[in-house]
């Protein structure tokens, strides 16, 4: 004799109840997913790294080179390294450094191995020191305005273009030995003498 017991009331309470609790855990579960997503979603991206104020040289009549200026600023939280830059302006351009010997005579040649910027502070290319140098030039078709990228060791880039600014502006005012005027004195690994002017940097 097969013997039922039928559900009261009070059983019937405890069994939504229960149904309650676990639908509630059900959804709270499902919303701290939802919230976790939503933070993984917006969290702020790295800033990149920018310039301030990119300038290059105007070439004078019949030279072949010129530079690029600016100061590239790292806001992250590690060193990168500028390793290389190209142009639409020509086909050779080089990270370039400026070294004085003990006689006091500058010379220019291209930095190896790039420029490292640590985290969170700037390179400043700046005549007679580290530079854009950008060879083999027309200074007839120099543009206005220079397209410039700059390429990082973890696969970055930077790019911007840069104002040229004809010699002779405020600027270039405070250029002097040492600085930007170079004939003379200034080399580059024993090239270009003839192509290195007053207002080379």
């Amino acid at each position: 004799m097969n013997t039922t017991h039928p559900i009261n009331n009070h059983s019937r309470r405890r069994f939504g109840a229960l149904l309650l609790v676990a639908g509630l855990g059900l959804v709270a579960c499902g919303s701290d997913d939802a919230a976790s997503d939503d933070v993984a979603t917006t969290e702020a991206p790295e800033a990149a790294v920018s310039i301030a104020d990119p300038w290059s040289r105007q070439p004078a009549e019949g030279q072949t080179t010129s530079a690029v200026y600016g100061v590239v600023t790292n806001p992250g939280a590690e060193d990168i390294t500028v390793i290389a830059a190209t142009t639409s302006a020509t086909d050779t351009a080089e990270l370039h450094q400026v070294t004085v010997n003990d006689e006091g005579q500058m010379s220019m040649s291209e930095k190896e191995g790039g420029y490292v910027i640590p985290a969170g502070e700037s390179l400043t290319f700046e005549p007679g020191a580290a530079h854009i140098m950008l060879l083999g030039i027309d200074p007839m078709t120099y543009p206005d305005m220079v397209d410039v990228t700059l390429e990082f060791d973890n696969g970055s880039t930077l790019e911007f273009m840069a104002e040229v600014r004809a010699i002779g502006n405020d600027d270039m005012a405070d250029m002097d030995n040492g600085d930007g005027e170079m004939d003379g004195e200034m080399e580059m690994d024993g090239e270009m003498d003839d192509e290195m002017q007053t207002d080379d940097g």
